[in-house]
């Protein structure tokens, strides 16, 4: 059953802590590594993706962790992406070829890709419905793998794989071709750098708000409306592409909300996160920090849900 709340209510969600045990953590990052590797690793492997502010970041984050455990495995890494600068430097940075995507379409630019590079497997992490006819054509260069994304004819790919824990698999009964599961989950490599924490807090001391890279749909300012005027200290993280800073300079703040640029580390401050559901949710489970969550999509709502489902340390609120 979903552990929900009807609203934030700090002294609340309190008591529901104090009665949390704290348990081992639930991802296994050198299991999650060797699973990735045996499914995708070959000579050069391509892989795929779209970042924007408007789409978010969370695609580049976890597929950047990827290539990183590829690469770490020998695997020589392609990334093939939208003109997006921030991405483009984020991969440069770590040393990875990169091509943008100048065709008209994205079917187009496959084709470019696999003529050019010669993969030995394709891995796309995209919101985009590729025809079976395309995929089967391709199929005939290389192995094709989906990252979190099921569309229609996808029974043909070599591997549907969705990196979370809150996938409904009896949606998909006549699919023999995905994977799911703790076991799969991405996270943002600069998260794995840090220790999780090792205790529940007693008390709520301190708030950190984090809504993603870009924050599309503005569920920060559905966060602070909601948590109205707490007297906790609340840290308030800015991604690198927020999309709303003009709005939020001209919010007039209690001086216990702090505005801060994202950095990992200071997710480790929180003794409660409040976040949009998607890869940070799985990021704060990690570290081992309570979590609210809710979805700025119906289909993330419900993943949400789910996972609040399966994890005693997220509660799921509606917005």
């Amino acid at each position: 059953m979903a552990q929900t709340i009807p609203k934030i209510d700090l002294d609340a969600f309190e008591r529901l802590l104090s009665n949390l045990e704290f348990k081992h953590p639930l991802l296994n990052i050198e299991r999650i590594k060797q699973n990735y590797i045996q499914q995708i690793a070959a000579n050069l492997v391509l892989i795929k993706l779209k970042a924007s502010k408007d789409i978010g970041l969370g695609h580049l984050s976890r597929m950047l962790t990827l290539g990183l455990f590829l690469k770490n495995a020998g695997v020589f890494v392609v990334y093939a992406i939208n003109d997006c600068k921030f991405a483009l430097d984020k991969l440069k940075k770590e040393g990875f070829s990169v091509d943008i995507n100048k065709f008209s379409t994205d079917e187009e630019f496959l084709d470019f890709l696999i003529y050019k590079h010669q993969p030995q497997t394709i891995v796309v992490d995209e919101k985009y419905q590729y025809s079976a006819n395309d995929i089967y054509r391709w199929k005939k260069s290389a192995k094709f793998v989906s990252i979190d994304f099921i569309g229609d004819g996808y029974e043909i790919c070599d591997k549907i794989i969705m990196p979370n824990a809150h996938f409904l698999p009896q949606k998909y009964t006549h699919f023999n071709n995905i994977v799911w599961g703790w076991d799969w989950v991405l996270i943002n490599k600069e998260i794995l750098a840090l220790k999780p924490k090792l205790t529940f807090p007693k008390k709520i001391e301190k708030v950190v708000i984090t809504t993603g890279g870009s924050d599309p749909s503005g569920m920060l300012f559905k966060f602070l409306e909601l948590l109205g005027q707490t007297k906790k200290e609340v840290l308030i993280l800015i991604g690198d592409a927020f999309k709303h800073k003009q709005k939020l300079n001209d919010l007039r703040l209690q001086a216990n909300f702090k505005i801060l640029p994202y950095h990992p580390s200071k997710l480790l401050e929180a003794d409660v996160a409040l976040a949009t559901f998607g890869v940070t949710v799985y990021e704060l489970i990690y570290l081992n920090i309570p979590v609210i969550c809710a979805g700025h999509t119906k289909e993330n709502q419900e993943g949400c849900k789910v996972i609040s489902s399966h994890c005693k340390l997220i509660y799921a609120v509606e917005l």
